[in-house]
């Protein structure tokens, strides 16, 4: 039986570092960006739940995140919403701190003669 050499042992543990290491990193991170979204969509729905109590939230659908600056992002929302005989669409605006993952604000607009998606 060969003896094993330093260097054969020492590449077979640095590759296997790095494809762990990759491995996790591209996990975390799809992991971080989908409880990221979760929470930020049940924000935004709750948010409108409260405003408009007497409703049925029919669907809702998530548009985009803009940067507003190094400290706030913003995640906007479409909810569809009915109240009594009439359908509309509430704009949702999600404000938070990427970094800190802080909510900061939430803003509710009611979109008269708005599409249905």
């Amino acid at each position: 039986m060969k003896p094993f050499s330093l260097s054969k042992i020492l590449f077979t543990f640095v590759a296997l570092t790095l494809i762990f290491t990759a491995g996790m990193k591209a996990y975390g991170e799809q992991n971080v960006e989908e409880i990221d979204y979760e929470k930020w969509s049940k924000i935004a729905i709750s948010s409108v739940k409260e405003k408009y109590p007497d409703a049925e939230l029919v669907d809702y659908r998530y548009v985009k995140r803009e940067v507003v600056n190094e400290e706030e992002s913003k995640d906007i929302f479409h909810v569809k919403v009915k109240q009594k005989n009439q359908v509309f669409i509430a704009n949702v605006d999600v404000v938070f701190n990427p970094k800190t993952a802080k909510l900061i604000t939430v803003n509710i607009e009611k979109v008269e003669g708005a599409p249905s998606f």
